[in-house]
């Protein structure tokens, strides 16, 4: 680090640009703070210090962008932190006891953002390690089948000093260190329907073995764990990482089939799908007990109506496991559909920013790690709100930067500092 990189910081365009849309952050969760305050609700303990600690993490994590990314996109960091501004409100309006561990994540998870943009220099050396991290994170998931802990049937933590730390969510980031490392050395490839050598034509179907025995291992692990909103999320982003690598639409159509095939065989094979899927189609067989959590999210989507009940007003905790599960379903009941698509607007922008540093980026393994990752956070976040609105049966992941849960906050972070880190090295 020299005195010509905090020069540059001073004087970059794009952090002071990323500074003003800060703003937006800061001015959404004093507005909370001060909605739930006239609400007459019963704020934590401490809410000044949360409130204080949240502001601060956001300038430290803006001043240390400034030092080791100048060049960066303005756009991520922005708008990462006003979903967690969102996250932070509503955590504590729905569960006022976790809200300081939240402010606590969200904290460290800046933190990890800054350490990877850092590290983002050094983005070209981890295409070497693609296999390494395809192993890793078979290796991790095996692990946790056997060491880990069991919670709410599941069994994809492991407990560390007090604290529960979700594996599966490490997994993503080998996710995406694999498939950008694959992609860039096998996409022309693929991308070609027949291939000449020698005087003969050979399919380019062999090529896609490495990444189907991963995707195998990946899902028969994950299957066991009883992962199954870890197990589409992965697919998901491979059949869209393919089709970004190779734009052949033989891969989304292979890659969906692939997909039916396999919930078609996990609601036979594994209870806990089977369950889950009857929930989502029959809520109201058992509306006092398996469909209940189910209903109450549809109700409060419907009690939010277009501008909401107001934050601190509606009756969101009678959804279980809001804060982790549903929080979708809150913000839309208590900030209406206004409120909603906002949310939503967040997601769809923070794809455009990641695909288009993907755009910028000085090399093919840049382009494709920066859009696996902004793919990544995408389609997580489009599962979980399809979940929360009953298109598709809900799957226990988080939505990012903003459900309740320490092990997402800093992936997601990592993967946002691991985007400005490429954009800081464009082209």
């Amino acid at each position: 680090m020299t005195l010509r990189n905090v020069t540059d910081g001073l004087r970059s365009a794009n952090r002071n640009v990323e500074l003003a849309l800060l703003v937006a952050s800061a001015v959404f969760i004093l507005l909370a703070w001060r909605a739930l305050e006239a609400a007459a609700f019963t704020m934590p303990a401490g809410s000044t210090r949360i409130l204080t600690q949240f502001l601060v993490a956001a300038l430290v994590g803006h001043a240390g962008l400034r030092v080791v990314a100048p060049r960066a996109a303005s756009q991520p960091y922005a708008i990462a932190l006003l979903l967690s501004a969102v996250g932070v409100a509503f955590v504590t309006r729905l569960e006022p006891s976790v809200a300081q561990d939240q402010v606590n994540w969200v904290a460290l998870g800046v933190a990890a953002m800054v350490g990877a943009a850092f590290a983002g220099r050094y983005y070209p050396r981890l295409r070497a390690y693609k296999y390494t991290a395809a192993l890793a994170a078979v290796a991790l998931l095996v692990a946790t089948g056997v060491f880990g802990t069991t919670i709410n049937g599941a069994r994809l933590w492991f407990s560390v000093a007090g604290q529960t730390v979700q594996t599966t969510e490490l997994i993503k980031l080998f996710l995406v260190v694999f498939l950008a490392g694959y992609l860039a050395d096998e996409a022309s490839v693929l991308a070609s329907p027949r291939l000449r050598f020698g005087g003969r034509t050979y399919t380019a179907l062999p090529y896609l073995v490495p990444l189907l025995l991963t995707l195998l291992a990946a899902v028969a692990a994950l299957a066991l764990l009883r992962d199954l909103g870890s197990i589409a999320l992965l697919l998901l982003v491979v059949i869209a990482s393919l089709y970004v690598a190779t734009g052949r639409l033989r891969f989304v159509v292979g890659g969906l089939v692939l997909l039916g095939v396999t919930g078609v065989f996990g609601y036979f094979a594994f209870s806990h799908v089977n369950a889950r899927v009857d929930v989502w189609l029959h809520p109201y067989d058992d509306p006092a007990g398996a469909g209940y959590q189910a209903l109450q999210s549809i109700y409060a989507v419907q009690a939010g109506g277009v501008t909401g009940e107001g934050l601190g007003l509606g009756q969101p905790g009678s959804i279980p496991a809001a804060q982790t599960d549903y929080v979708f379903a809150a913000i839309a009941e208590e900030l209406g559909l206004g409120g909603a698509v906002g949310v939503v607007l967040l997601y769809v922008l923070l794809l455009f920013s990641g695909l288009r540093i993907a755009l910028d980026a000085r090399d093919d393994y840049g382009r494709l790690l920066a859009s696996s990752v902004a793919l990544l956070i995408a389609v997580q976040a489009a599962v979980i709100i399809a979940g929360n609105l009953r298109v598709i049966p809900t799957t226990g992941i988080t939505l990012p930067f903003v459900s309740y849960g320490g092990s997402s906050l800093l992936i997601n972070y990592a993967l946002v500092g691991l985007l400005l880190g490429i954009s800081n090295h464009r082209r």
